[in-house]
Parts: structure tokens; sequence; C-alpha cells
């Protein structure tokens, strides 16, 4: 049998997925919580034979995302500073942490050199995770697929006609604010196949660990949930939504963001969470008019990476030394987002497009490795190694929002090329367009690095 470049590193990229899953390599992960449960608490690292805490100097929701995603504990709920669960002894391991939010662990995001801090005890970090439940692959860490632990293993929610009650308590557990009915249930994966459970919630639970469940093996479509997010943000006076002032939510008022330190990677963010595409240029001093009443915001320091501008480090919501002269504005691109799904990584898989707050497909007509390319390089993944058509990477759900899609290759995005308009489509499923970029290679050189040097930390 011969097999394809891209199948033979299919095959080394799974062998390493494996190789790093192994025991050996797991027990390096050297982090706790200490505090009421498994999963809330305190943030020690173990380094040089002795446990120590983490300083909260940048200390974010994304950061907590990481630690609740490391130790099994679903979905994060808060960031916690200045010791909120006490003060540790010992060592001060870590200090200015800034996580992107995707890193397996937190002893992999970007941080001074161990032990090297300019801290006390009294800014240890915290974090408060979900022990029960967790959202998964939506657009924020308010919306996406349910999923409960059960017997030590996150399993698939079923949706059905209760599941209303459902969304409500399980927005209210991830402090995501009340659940949003939807006209038409968003797609978010089906999410495991074998492992679902059955739940019936009265509404009124403070917690999804007090609602009734059942294992089953029933096919069961999954169950979503779409949260009205705590902190929404907008856009002001602009030309369209996606460009103006900025404004965020807090107390039961909407209030500016100050410009100091305002930049491009707040502006990323802001444009990702508004669904305006990227971010072409921020503005400062006002410029799209002065606002009214509180400047919410102030110094915020975001990574470019964080899924809402609420998660983001700043001084604290009313904090600041700024009037409404320095408000902050930013200007979008106002382009659908792309994503790649069913791949072997975040570089290749079906193409999925987000219109009107739903995902949907394109159509394999008159697709090519032009096409591909646009993709690949709009998503920073390198260069097209190939398109593929007939559903290569599974049949998709939902809308199928572009059609013979045609692109010289050089344009910065793929709703930037010629096509009908979206929606229009003569098309299944069973067309839907896929690309493999060359990220994959670059991939596998970092799993093959990270291998090497955690098996001789490992081995010490």
């Amino acid at each position: 049998m011969i097999f394809t470049t891209t199948e033979k590193l299919h095959f080394v990229y799974y062998l390493l997925l494996g190789l790093l899953s192994l025991p050996l390599l797991t027990e390096c992960s050297k982090i706790r919580l200490v505090g009421p449960s498994r999963c809330s608490g305190r943030v020690e690292v173990y380094h040089e034979d002795g446990w120590g805490s983490v300083c909260d100097d940048h200390w974010s929701i994304t950061n907590a995302e990481v630690v609740c995603r490391e130790l099994n504990c679903g979905t994060v709920l808060e960031s916690k500073t200045s010791a909120f669960f006490g003060e540790g002894d010992g060592r001060i391991w870590l200090d200015d942490v800034k996580c992107t939010g995707t890193e397996q662990s937190i002893l992999k995001c970007p941080h001074r050199s161990m032990g090297d801090n300019d801290c006390g005890h009294g800014e240890d970090a915290g974090v408060i995770c979900s022990d029960y439940v967790r959202v998964v692959n939506g657009s924020n860490r308010c919306s996406g697929r349910v999923e409960v632990q059960d017997n030590g293993h996150w399993k698939k929610l079923c949706g059905d006609d209760r599941s209303g009650n459902n969304a409500d308590v399980v927005c209210r557990e991830i402090n995501c604010g009340p659940s949003v009915a939807q006209d038409k249930v968003p797609y978010f994966g089906e999410g495991p196949k074998l492992e679902n459970v059955k739940s019936n919630c009265f509404g009124n639970e403070s917690s999804f660990s007090q609602c009734t469940r059942q294992e089953t093996t029933d096919i069961c479509p999954a169950a979503t949930v779409v949260c009205k997010h705590s902190r929404p943000i907008r856009l002001m006076n602009g030309t369209g939504r996606c460009s103006g002032r900025m404004e965020i939510y807090h107390d039961g008022q909407w209030g500016t963001i100050c410009d100091d330190r305002w930049g491009m990677q707040e502006a990323t963010v802001v444009c990702q969470e508004l669904s305006c595409g990227s971010a072409l240029s921020i503005k400062y001093n006002a410029h799209f008019g002065r606002g009214q009443g509180q400047v919410w915001l102030d110094d915020v320091d975001c990574t470019g990476h964080e899924k809402s501008l609420s998660d983001c480090p700043h001084r604290g919501f009313g904090e600041h030394d700024c009037d409404h002269n320095e408000d902050a504005s930013v200007i979008c691109s106002v382009v659908s987002p792309l994503r790649l799904v069913n791949g072997t990584d975040r570089c290749s898989g079906r193409v999925e497009v987000r219109h009107d707050n739903q995902w949907g497909t394109v159509c394999d007509d008159e697709w090519d490795i032009k096409d591909a390319e646009v993709v690949c390089r709009s998503m920073d993944c390198g260069t097209a190694q190939s398109s593929k058509n007939s559903a290569f990477f599974g049949q998709g759900q939902g809308d199928i929002w572009l059609d013979d899609v045609t692109c010289f290759g050089n344009e910065t995005s793929l709703i930037h090329c010629r096509h009908p308009t979206l929606g229009e489509n003569n098309c299944g499923h069973g067309e839907d367009a896929g690309v493999v970029c060359s990220g994959i290679i670059l991939l596998i050189t970092l799993l093959l690095t990270l291998f090497t040097l955690v098996s001789r930390q490992c081995l010490k």
C-alpha cells in the first residue's frame, strides 16, 4: 500500500499525540489548586522539589481557563487575585503569566523565569472552575456544546424539550447570565458518540450538579447553549455596527473604555467578539465622539487571543484616571470569520464561515487550490497543500453559506473572493469543501520538539 505525504504526516501526528499522552509525560505536569474543592483554589506549581504559588500580576480569565482545562475541571468561572484563597508559603514560582488560552499547561504560557518575581503572597492567584459542566466549541466561553462530567469523564449532554431549563442552569453556573432563546438551534459539533447524559433541570437550581441526570447510549442531538454574556460590548456612533466608540455594560449601565494602552491586540479581541472580522485600526481621543456615564475600564492589556474583552487584564471596573476625551474606539473589517472543522489540527478541515450568527459550510463547486490558498493565509496556516471536495472532512450541518467561490489567490479573506450572495447555492452537504494547509508540518515539528524536551525532563 502506498501512502501519500499527507497521510504519512497524519500518521506521525496521531503517533505523537499518543506518545504525549503516556503517563510518564503527564506526570511532569505539576499543577494543583489549594482551596475548598479540587477545581477551585489557590494555583500552585511544583518546581525544584517544592510547591509554590503564582503571582496575580497580569492574572486573567484566560490564564484561569488554561488551568481549568489542564486539571480537567470544565469551564472557567472566575479568576481570583489578592490571595482570595489565602496566602501560600514557600516560593512564588510564576509571575507575569500571559496565556493566549490555547496552551495545554500554564507552564507553557509566557512568564518570567521560574522564581523570578516582584510579589508577595498577598498577591497569590486563584481560579474557580466548574466541576460538573463545561461549554465547548463555541465562538466564546458563553456559547457552545454542553458537556457534563460523569464518573471522571466528560460526556455529551442530550438536547430535548427541557433544554431551556437546562440552559438556564448551565449559563448561570458558568457565570454568563441567562440563556438566550434561539430561533434556530446552533450547531457546535456532535461530541462523543457513545457516552451521553440526559438531564432534567427545573431551572432554579444553583448548580447543574443538582439536576437529575442519567447515562444513556440513546442517539440524541447535542445540547447547546447561547448565554447572554455577563458583560456585553458594543460600538457606538460609527459608520456601522463594526466601528465606533467602545462601550461595555457593567452594573446595570453602559460605559466607555479609556484609551490608555489601547492597541491592536485589544481591538482584535473586540472585533472577534462582535463577529466583525479582523481589526483594521484603533482610534484614540474620542474619535467617534465623547461618551457619557462611567468610564468602566482603563489600562486594558489583552494578548489578542482572549474570547471576550472582559477576560483581559485591567485595573478593575470603574478604576481609572481618564475622562471621556480619552474614549477608545475601533474599526473592524466586518469580514465573516472562518474556521476549519474535523481536521487533524487547526490548519486542516472542513471550511466553515460564520454569517448571521451561524456557522455554515462552503460548497465545493469551483473549489480549487487558489481558494484553499486564501483560506490558509487568512488563518495564519502557511500555504495550501491541497483543496478537498465531496465532504472529505465529513458533512457539516446548517446553512451552506458560500458556493461557486472563485479566488485569484491573493485575497486577504475568502469573503473577498467572487461568489454569489451568501446563502445562495445548489449544493448539499455531501459537497462541503475542505483544505489542508502547511501548518500541519509546523505542528509536527513543534510536537517532536516538545516530545524531546519533555522526555528529557521526565527522565532526569
